[in-house]
């Protein structure tokens, strides 16, 4: 028998019990980032051979500190935005567009209008993806269309982050385009009506970019409360008008359940808070 030769090293020790966590901890990141799928967490236990309260101890935990998020229909869990955004491993504009795919086909389905989500790029707000109304008349998009500021829910949102001296040096380094009859382009009209849109924590255009057409738009937001897109439901202004309050009820719903899927820590963001 051959025998071993002695090692002027301490033996090796068998793994702590902090070392065993941090492991797990690590493997159930691992299985998350390698298999870019959503999980339950059974699905998590069963892949690692973790004990379903261990499992629930880390998922739950990885979900506090906004690396998860869980959907509270199926409770599969996802990898969150924020650390998409730490890793570079996808851009977070095509994150945005898949956890938003949904809420969109719900909001459309729900109201029957045309419903987009709105991203912001410099000076304009940007179209990056939309689901079509289902009736004979609706607004029509195409992805990567663009649209001032200063006409548009979506873009009065992104501007209510700023204070009115900030605001009034953006909207006055240029001339505003009277896209419509009905678009606002008095600085001072627009900061008034930007001030609401603050208090009220959603933004409404009526005929201000295409006439016969109005709509709403409702702040999407990540784990810090920082703006990261907008959810917009559009439609001819007469049915807009009729059903306001039930798009605005259905519009600022779905942007709240937008905001937890992508990371928000808070189950209810607040969109009036967000953009105070």
């Amino acid at each position: 028998m051959r025998t071993q030769r002695a090692s002027s090293t301490s033996p090796s020790r068998p793994p702590t019990p902090e070392n065993r966590s941090v492991g797990r901890i690590l493997d159930v990141l691992d299985l998350f980032l390698d298999g870019g799928a959503t999980y339950t967490l059974k699905d998590v236990s069963d892949a690692l051979g973790i004990p379903k309260s261990t499992t629930h101890g880390i998922l739950h935990a990885m979900h506090g500190k906004g690396y998860l998020t869980v959907d509270p229909e199926t409770k599969r869990y996802a990898v969150s935005l924020r650390l998409v955004g730490r890793l570079s491993a996808t851009p977070t504009v095509e994150i945005l567009r898949q956890r938003a795919r949904r809420h969109l086909e719900r909001l459309s389905t729900t109201l029957g209008e045309t419903t987009k989500l709105i991203a912001f790029e410099r000076t304009h707000s940007v179209a990056i993806d939309f689901v079509d109304g289902t009736g004979p008349l609706k607004y029509a998009v195409t992805l990567g269309q663009r649209w001032p500021f200063h006409a548009t829910g979506g873009g009065k949102l992104y501007l209510a982050q700023f204070d009115d001296e900030r605001l009034r040096e953006m909207l006055t380094e240029g001339p505003l385009e009277q896209i419509t009859p009905q678009t606002v382009v008095d600085v001072d009209a627009l900061v008034g009506e930007v001030a609401e849109v603050r208090r009220k924590g959603w933004a409404g255009q009526r005929e201000e970019i295409h006439a016969g057409i109005a709509g709403f738009a409702a702040p999407v937001v990540d784990a810090a409360g920082k703006l990261l897109a907008a959810l917009v439901v559009m439609g001819p202004t007469a049915r807009v008008d009729e059903h306001a309050d039930g798009i605005l009820a259905a519009l600022l719903a779905e942007a709240q359940a937008l905001s937890v899927d992508i990371g928000a820590l808070a189950s209810e963001p607040d969109a009036k808070a967000v953009l105070a």
